[in-house]
């Protein structure tokens, strides 16, 4: 939202609660620029685009840039809930709502089920309004997942119609989890469609997605979305409904469970823990004692700090990777900065509320919804989040943290409320955790090694000044020397960077 008040000369800016739709802006003493993305500054020669170091660097370690920053220095996004006021040209800031957990004790779980499952169909009807003339026009993403299935159930049930829903699937079946998509359209009689997308495929269509995102971004889930859209939009549908956020609002991720592992080594008495410090540090770096130690390093470790370790790579090997001149001008703490202030600013709440409360601000605000939003944008279609909702959420934030993380049980009471929709295959499903192929594309597949290779050891792309050439290679080497996929994000997160740079620098 924009709103200009002529007779006070005083400019609002503002986006929803969860910045399901972003809002970026640039300023100086005399004049004041906003849009919705950060290519729509490009044409305005006075408006410096000075390329941030620390974007770059928090980006390799994240694969997204993080709100408020963007890959410009002087170019800023609002965060969630955020309101902007330029006056005389002064810029305030202000959060006109942020998400809270206030936990009420001692209600009942029935209680808890039937609120959670009025608010969560409330708001599917909300965003349901103004398409009831356009019954072919809307679908819904369908991955097989609790969150898109309870979605496809919703809408069903509401519009008494088979909803339109749209998978991908892959050839790879360690990565397929088709099955539970077509598990979830039987059981809800939608209108399937799906697709298996190839390594030609997904080749042919980085051109396209760097093009779209104009902010690196290496989330290498940008292509089953794209797809799915892509299907969209030749099934005619205009409005897709997404379950983005409730992962994040109930507790719906394997590292909750994890860093739930973690806290219980502080439960040790101090005494015993202080003994186990000192043995972790003289075990040999070899199986079991590896893990122990691993184990004991880790837990050691404070939360966020912890919590964002395995993202940290290109932190740990700084040395190895950046060129003297550019890991000079880099913030090595910035990229756990931006986490810890998530952390710090939620306050005194039960600690895995403020891991949900960080991933609300940068798995959903900064990653997902980027995601989703430029691939949709490209392809003409408006995307809906009904679980992304204010009364969804302040629900959420009333429920007791050891109901959304029961015991090992990830969404034990979100999938409590929706036992009776959901198929008991959805409900008893665990969590995928293999990602997608691409980094089993990136060693097998001949289009994706050479491009890999082209773009990373080109001499355009070493000229930058970023990274050096023979660190690159031996990543290169590394990966096709692995089974496991761990290198190869790093090297996705490598190539869109550059992408980016030839569709949105180099023009």
């Amino acid at each position: 939202m924009a709103l200009w008040d002529a007779c006070a000369r005083r400019l609002m800016l503002a986006v929803d609660s969860f910045a399901t739709r972003p809002l970026y802006y640039w300023s100086n003493k005399n004049r004041i620029a906003f849009a919705p993305s950060v290519s729509s500054f490009s044409t305005h020669s006075e408006i410096p685009k000075e390329i941030d170091p620390n974007a770059i660097y928090f980006y390799l370690n994240h694969s997204f840039v993080p709100g408020p920053f963007t890959i410009y220095r002087h170019i800023k996004r609002l965060e969630p809930g955020q309101c902007l006021l330029w006056e005389d040209g002064h810029v305030s800031l202000q959060r006109y709502w942020d998400m809270s957990y206030r936990e009420e004790k001692g209600v009942s779980e029935k209680i808890i089920c039937e609120n959670l499952r009025t608010a969560i169909e409330e708001s599917v009807r909300f965003h349901l309004q103004g398409l009831d003339h356009r019954p072919g026009e809307q679908g819904a993403f369908l991955s097989g997942g609790t969150d898109s299935s309870t979605l496809v159930g919703l809408l069903s049930r509401i519009t008494q119609k088979g909803v339109k829903t749209f998978s991908v699937g892959f050839e790879e079946e360690l990565y397929n989890e088709i099955n539970y998509a077509r598990i979830a359209a039987s059981h809800f009689h939608s209108d399937a469609h799906e697709h298996f997308v190839s390594p030609s495929e997904a080749l042919d269509a980085l051109s396209m997605l760097a093009g779209a995102f104009d902010e690196p971004f290496g989330n290498s889930s940008a292509i089953p979305t794209y797809f799915c859209l892509k299907m969209g939009r030749d099934a005619g549908v205009k409005v897709m409904f997404a379950g983005d956020g409730g992962d994040e609002l109930f507790a719906g991720n394997e590292r909750y469970v994890t860093e739930k592992i973690f806290t219980l080594y502080h439960v040790i008495p101090p005494w015993v823990r202080r003994g186990t410090d000192s043995l972790a540090n003289v075990f040999p770096p070899i199986s079991p004692f590896r893990k122990i130690r691993n184990y004991v390093r880790k837990a050691n470790q404070s939360v966020p700090d912890r919590f964002f370790s395995y993202q940290l790579y290109f932190r740990d090997h700084a040395t190895e990777y950046f060129t003297d001149d550019f890991r000079n001008v880099l913030d090595f703490d910035f990229p756990l900065q931006i986490p810890r202030q998530h952390y710090e600013r939620i306050g005194d709440v039960s600690p895995l509320n403020r891991l949900l409360y960080m991933d609300l601000k940068l798995a959903i605000a900064d990653n997902d919804l980027f995601k989703v939003n430029r691939m949709a944008e490209s392809l003409g279609i408006q995307v809906r989040y009904p679980y992304l909702d204010k009364h969804v959420a302040t629900v959420s934030g009333r429920i007791p943290a050891e109901l959304k993380l029961k015991g090992w049980t990830k969404r034990y009471i979100f999938k409590k409320a929706f036992e009776n929709l959901l198929p008991k295959e959805i409900l008893a499903k665990k969590k995928h955790g293999f990602g997608l192929p691409t980094g089993d594309w990136l060693r097998t597949d001949m289009g994706f090694r050479d491009l890999a290779r082209s773009l990373l050891l080109d001499s355009r792309s070493i000229q930058r000044g970023y990274f050096k050439r023979k660190a690159l290679a031996d990543l290169l080497e590394k990966h096709d020397g692995e089974s496991s996929s761990y290198y190869g994000s790093q090297i996705w997160n490598f190539m869109m960077l550059e992408l980016w740079h030839r569709n949105h620098v180099d023009r």
